[in-house]
Parts: C-alpha cells; sequence; structure tokens
C-alpha cells in the first residue's frame, strides 16, 4: 500500500452516521427535545426534519446529541444531519408528530393569584378567559378574596406558602387535550406561551382577561358537569 493512501486512512475523519432518535413520536407542541444516537458526531453540525431546522444541537459526545425540536405539524420526518451546509446522514420517516388527542373539559378549583382591585370588582360568573389568544377556559364561580398563599411542591408533598398579596378564589370550567405521558397514563393539558401545562393540583395556569393577564393556581380538579342545552363551548 503506498505511503500517502495508508496515511489517509490512518488519519482521516471518520464518517459521521445516525443511528437512531429517542423518543420516535412526538405529540405536536412546542418545547419538545429528543435524544439522537450516532457515531463521529461532532459540536459544530446541525440536524434539520426535513427542511425544518432543529432549535439547538447539544452535543453529549461523538455517539449522541440532544435536540430541541422545532413546532411540526403532525406527520412523518426524516431526520437529516449537517456537517456545516451539507447533509452527511439521514434517517428516513424516523419522526413522527402525532396530533394531539380529542378535547376534555374539567371544572378547576383555586385562586387568581396577587388579584388586582379592577380583576376582584369585574371578574364575575359567565366570563370568557383566553390563552393565546384562544378561548380557554369559563369562569363558573367566584368567591370572596382573601389571604394570599402559594401551593408549592416539595417532594411529594404541597406546602402553602403566604403571599403579601391576596387571592380570588374561583371555579372554572377549563377545556384541554388529553394525551399520554412517557408513562402512558393519560393527561390532559393545555396551551401555554412556553409549550402545554398540564392540569393538575399546584400547577399554574396564565389567562388573558379584558382587565390583563391573570394567574390562576389549581387546587383541585374533577369531570365536567354536562352543559346546559345549547351552551356553546369556550
Amino acid at each position: 500500500m503506498p505511503l500517502a493512501v495508508a496515511a489517509y486512512l490512518l488519519f482521516r475523519t471518520p464518517a459521521p452516521a445516525l443511528v437512531t432518535i429517542t423518543p420516535k413520536t412526538l405529540f405536536e407542541g412546542p418545547g419538545q427535545r429528543l435524544e439522537i444516537d450516532g457515531m463521529n458526531l461532532r459540536p459544530f453540525m446541525r440536524v434539520s426534519f426535513d427542511a425544518n431546522p432543529a432549535a439547538s444541537f447539544l452535543l453529549g459526545s461523538t455517539k449522541y446529541a440532544l435536540v430541541d425540536v422545532p413546532a411540526l405539524a403532525p406527520g412523518v420526518y426524516d431526520v437529516v444531519l449537517f456537517a456545516y451546509a451539507r447533509e452527511v446522514a439521514r434517517l428516513p420517516k424516523a419522526l413522527t408528530i402525532a396530533r394531539v388527542a380529542a378535547d376534555a373539559e374539567l371544572e378547576i378549583d383555586g385562586a387568581f393569584k396577587g388579584a388586582s382591585d379592577a380583576v376582584v370588582a369585574e371578574l364575575k360568573a359567565g366570563d370568557t378567559l383566553t390563552s393565546s389568544n384562544n378561548p380557554l377556559a369559563d369562569v363558573i364561580a367566584v368567591g370572596r378574596p382573601s389571604s394570599g398563599e402559594m401551593r408549592v411542591r416539595v417532594g411529594a408533598d404541597t406546602v402553602m406558602v403566604p403571599l403579601g398579596q391576596r387571592d380570588l378564589p374561583a371555579t372554572l370550567r377549563v377545556r384541554c387535550s388529553t394525551v399520554p405521558g412517557a408513562d402512558g397514563i393519560a393527561r390532559c393539558s393545555v396551551p401555554t406561551s412556553i409549550g402545554r401545562t398540564v392540569v393538575a393540583p399546584d400547577a399554574l395556569l396564565t389567562f388573558e382577561t379584558r382587565l390583563g393577564p391573570a394567574v390562576f393556581q389549581i387546587a383541585a380538579a374533577r369531570a365536567a358537569r354536562p352543559r346546559a342545552s345549547g351552551t356553546p363551548h369556550p
């Protein structure tokens, strides 16, 4: 073997490759991440899903990287690896984006945190609350203002932390989408500015109202009672 050929084979940069991704299926929505497993990965590389570039490429080693997935429409996507602007590897039809499951309605008890004078004076049963300009919840009942407390999860316990602002207790009917989690358990979630928030005790939901933004913390949730005939959804 000529010396030049032997030197090239010895010192050349090994070709990168893609092996698999985890998970292979995600539900539609922003703020999601997956792991890419491969060989000879480098920090300057990038990934796209068909023609949709990933938001980041966080190299863990030459064998795996974490990738922030952009908001993709439901469908099946090739995972494409680039070195600078050149495609160097591809996993055909490797990622499935599943449509969010059917809508459901829950009644939630809780309180608006740090309620302003305007919210206390004007928020009433029948008002519609929105998130990202989409109708998301109806106000069923509003209680009397009370001393402010924040429910803080500490391990498996919930600790009540006093606040210097008042709470406005309320009951809402919220529309959410049922999706299975990584453990296979069905949960109901609502869209927020940072992705999706699961409806559960202690969760914080931010609504847009005619009186400005309002933060609501959930204390309890249950199945919504049937609507009266002719009553529209939020």
